[in-house]
């Protein structure tokens, strides 16, 4: 494998691994924004955090099985299909309980990306280079939570709380392209 294909599949897996990190982190500078849109609390915005903690617990749950009996790109793409649907559809969301129920659905989308990406490791790379793959992923992960939630702020105040979503989906559907046409 060359040096380059190594790094693009890196990106790639990195990329996948940070949905969902990028997908709690970025709008919580929007509570409040959400909050006075959809008239609730702060603390009831909270709720679409918790589904989003719920959906990516039982998606993991799904997705392992699913990865392993259907191969890794069928339960991929669907995964990020949902996710991208979700997404879009949360930025919409004109009351609590539909944004709550989609930040759900967007985790059990959005999931795919950490138990594909976890797979895929184990397929593309040989044993020799699994910890090296695993801990470069590690890298890519460990960037999100600083830069997420400054880009959710940026963009809260510039065109809205509903941005933040529309970023979420739009980078999303990038990966699903370079998921689907790189790797």
């Amino acid at each position: 494998m060359t040096r380059s294909r190594y790094f693009l599949l890196i990106l790639i897996l990195g990329a996948l691994s940070t949905i969902s990190p990028f997908s709690i982190d970025m709008y919580l500078p929007g509570f409040p924004a959400i909050a006075k849109d959809l008239n609730v609390s702060i603390s009831q915005v909270q709720f679409s955090l918790t589904a989003y903690l719920i959906g990516i617990a039982i998606g993991q749950l799904v997705y392992g099985p699913l990865l392993d009996r259907y191969g890794r790109k069928k339960p991929l793409y669907i995964g990020l299909s949902i996710y991208i649907i979700s997404s879009v559809v949360c930025a919409f969301s004109t009351s609590l309980q539909s944004l709550v129920f989609m930040r759900f659905m967007q985790a059990l989308g959005g999931c795919v990306g950490m138990v594909a990406s976890q797979a895929l490791v184990r397929d593309l790379f040989p044993a020799r280079k699994i910890a090296q793959a695993f801990s470069s992923i590690i890298l890519v992960i460990a960037v999100s939570p600083m830069i997420a939630p400054t880009v959710g702020g940026y963009l809260t105040v510039a065109f809205g709380w509903p941005s933040v979503f529309i970023a979420l989906a739009v980078v999303t559907f990038l990966i699903l392209l370079a998921t689907y046409f790189l790797l």
